[in-house]
């Protein structure tokens, strides 16, 4: 049984850091163990969902019709979400090829709160991949203040660092809880030195390391395979532990 006190988990970080990577292996993590896993993509300025997942027919579904509803339902938002091959565990959230931020009617955060709290009851678990534009995106702002546990992604590099001394302050209100996210300083390369960002990051929980394969499977819309080998036994143990820390008792 998964820990109902700890059920929602956003991702947010720079751009480029990994956090829809990151969303999808932490959901491939807990479908190992037949659990239920919703993930959401918020970014409407370059959506996620068509860059993650192969299908014959094109992607109809949408969050945007979620979002935009009358009223959101539990069979709305079933509706509206896609399920990768050969993996029935998960089902994705997002904004379609095309969609972006006119496409739709505006919505308040109370809109967005409801769509997280019905996801609650849906799946045994909730990613939601956010936006690094915090300023324009009222989903990522409201998952931020609702998730149970906020992982927090920066790398190797001054725009990062640049990045996070700019928008931090936009979250620096208490019920955000920005004290308590927890810090991953990603897509660290071999031989790259990284104590001085670890340092300026305010020390960092985890590091998930750059992996070839990981690059390639995105490359080529394969996000929701397996990792096999050494870079498997590099990668997968902190995906584990970050599971644990923010999704486990």
């Amino acid at each position: 049984m998964q820990n109902k006190d700890k059920q929602i988990l956003a991702v947010w970080g720079s751009p480029s850091s990994g956090k829809t990577i990151t969303a999808i292996k932490i959901a491939m993590e807990l479908s190992t163990r037949k659990s239920n896993v919703a993930v959401v993509f918020c970014d409407v300025i370059c959506p996620a969902l068509p860059t993650v997942i192969k299908t014959k027919k094109g992607i109809e579904p949408s969050v945007g019709e979620v979002l935009s509803a009358p009223g959101i339902t539990q069979e709305l938002i079933l509706k509206n979400c896609i399920s990768p091959d050969r993996n029935p565990y998960i089902s994705l959230l997002g904004y379609k090829s095309g969609e972006n931020i006119f496409t739709y009617a505006e919505y308040a955060k109370e809109r967005a709160v409801d769509l997280l709290v019905l996801l609650r009851h849906i799946a045994d678990y909730v990613i939601v991949d956010c936006s690094s534009i915090l300023t324009d995106n009222i989903l990522t702002m409201a998952a931020l203040e609702v998730a149970d546990s906020v992982l927090r992604l920066g790398c190797c590099e001054l725009k990062s660092m640049s990045y996070f001394t700019s928008c931090l302050p936009l979250i620096a209100d208490r019920r955000f809880q920005p004290e308590k996210h927890v810090r991953v300083l990603s897509d660290v390369k071999p031989r790259q030195a990284c104590s001085e960002y670890e340092n300026a990051y305010g020390g960092v929980s985890y590091k998930l390391p750059y992996i070839d394969a990981i690059e390639e499977q995105f490359e080529s819309l394969a996000l929701f395979d397996k990792l096999s080998g050494k870079e498997a036994k590099a990668y997968e143990p902190v995906i584990n532990a970050i599971v644990k820390e923010c999704l486990d008792e």
